[in-house]
């Protein structure tokens, strides 16, 4: 199971415990705890859910990984671990007092999710930031390709040149022969 919903799922047991305890410890307020419990609860899921963001790239994972760490260094973020798990790897840094976990896994060859999640400590997490990450991300990707685009077309480039010039080599050393024979 991937870091990420093992995280989601101890913040979900945990906040399940606190509704079934919250009613007891209040005792002759049962109806109102009930209330108080059911509402932290919501909220808590939302917020863990909520502060994970995903999105799934059309790019192989070793891609994915060189556009992650560009946008590691464009962020400033201190990458602090890169490890590899079952079914990716997992890239761990901090900026600004938030832990960030990016987690990569190649649903396959030309396909990658990535998870992310900003976290301040066990209780709250930045969306914003997991989101800004994701987006960075997107961005490096697209800047790796456009780059990949313009290699490509400056090498056509310059093969379509040399080939011109290899026809065109040819053509003038028999122009400069004829003129040769010409001038005897």
């Amino acid at each position: 199971m991937p870091i990420l919903a093992r995280c989601v799922q101890i913040s979900r047991s945990l906040l399940l415990a606190a509704c079934l305890l919250l009613p007891g410890l209040l005792g002759g307020c049962a109806a109102v705890a009930v209330s108080l419990a059911g509402a932290g609860a919501g909220a808590g899921i939302t917020h863990q859910v909520n502060g994970q963001a995903s999105r799934t790239f059309s790019a192989p994972l070793t891609r994915v990984d060189d556009a992650a760490r560009l946008a590691s260094r464009k962020m400033q973020l201190e990458v602090s671990e890169v490890a590899t798990i079952e079914r990716g790897q997992v890239t761990k840094a901090r900026v600004s007092g938030l832990e960030i976990t990016m987690e990569m896994q190649p649903l396959s060859p030309t396909l990658t999710r990535v998870d992310v999640v900003a976290r301040k400590n066990f209780f709250l997490v930045d969306g914003a930031t997991a989101q800004e990450i994701v987006t960075q991300i997107e961005r490096a990707l697209d800047a790796i390709a456009l780059q990949e685009q313009a290699e490509a077309a400056s090498e056509a480039s310059a093969r379509n040149a040399a080939a011109r010039a290899s026809e065109l080599a040819p053509a003038q050393s028999r122009k400069n022969n004829s003129k040769r024979k010409s001038a005897i």
